[in-house]
């Protein structure tokens, strides 16, 4: 599969209809740039590829789904277990998408359904499968839409805050392969840009001391590190949070949009996000739609 494909599910098309410039990212209208066969072309040429794999979800669970997802729009399941659509995959992205302006999922490019085994807790992830680090999955735990609606919001916000943060245009150089190629902080996955969300919310909430702590690889924190780090600051809502900066703005970000009640002395952090006028309208929607005000455990450590 070329790099060029996998560009056209990210950014609506343009690059695989010979147009001489791709449409910018978050272009959210693909007829505008493609045909129907076009369109139909390229899902099949995806799915060839391997792209549509439940091998890629697999370890987590049951993969009940997956679908394409084009300029932000969902595309007919390129799998299905029972050979039908998953009504509870559908119903989680449509409670997410709902609240969301389109060009914060539109680089979403594959979505997954699984059903989670009895062991496990993951709720939601996102990985990205390409070397450029621009095609990313998200997969959710469809039981949990059932059984845990209100937490798998939070952690479906949680894991797209990820996606928005590591945008290969404007957030993150992922040709960078360590921190020797970075002038600014290496993640693991690549180099933030200069004005990226996560160096603005390092530069605020993270001190040198703090940062000194992580791994230089851009790995997170032990769980026991990081727990230690989160009693003995009292800057993160949970231990999850200290383990990394990006942790920490994941965590803070979907309790924004649903109005979790934190202590006041979050409220910094919280006010951060108000500043970005797309975030804020995400916060706005949910309240509106009447889904803020979710309960959860982030009291700190």
């Amino acid at each position: 599969m070329t790099v060029t494909v996998l560009v056209c599910a990210a950014v609506g098309l343009g690059a695989c209809t010979g147009s001489a410039e791709p449409p910018e990212a978050g272009d959210t209208d693909p007829s505008a740039v493609a045909t129907d066969g076009e369109l139909d072309q390229l899902l099949v040429e995806l799915g060839e590829a391997g792209f549509c794999d439940p091998a890629d979800v697999e370890q987590d669970g049951f993969v009940t789904a997956m679908h394409f997802v084009v300029g932000g729009d969902l595309q007919p399941a390129c799998f299905a277990a029972g050979g039908a659509d998953d009504p509870r995959l559908l119903d989680a992205w449509d409670a997410i998408t709902t609240v969301t302006p389109r060009e914060l999922y539109d680089d979403v490019s594959l979505l997954a359904g699984y059903e989670g085994c009895d062991d496990c807790d993951t709720l939601a992830f996102v990985i990205t499968l390409d070397e450029d680090a621009s095609f990313f999955l998200l997969a959710v735990d469809v039981q949990a839409a059932d059984q845990r609606p209100d937490e798998l919001r939070l952690t479906m916000l949680h894991e797209l805050s990820h996606v928005i943060t590591q945008h290969p245009g404007t957030q993150l150089d992922a040709t960078a392969t360590g921190p020797e190629d970075c002038d600014t902080y290496f993640n693991g996955n690549g180099c933030f840009r200069p004005g990226a969300h996560i160096l603005d919310w390092i530069d605020r909430f993270w001190s040198d001391g703090a940062l000194a702590e992580l791994p230089e690889d851009g790995s997170a924190l032990a769980d026991d590190v990081a727990l230690d780090a989160c009693h003995r600051t009292g800057d993160f809502v949970n231990a999850y949070a200290a383990t990394h900066p990006e942790e920490d703005f994941a965590e803070m970000f979907s309790a924004y949009v649903f109005d979790v009640d934190l202590s006041p002395a979050f409220d910094e952090k919280l006010s951060f996000f108000d500043e970005v006028p797309e975030f804020a309208e995400i916060r706005r929607a949910a309240i509106e739609a009447g889904v803020a005000g979710i309960e959860a455990d982030l009291e700190g450590c």
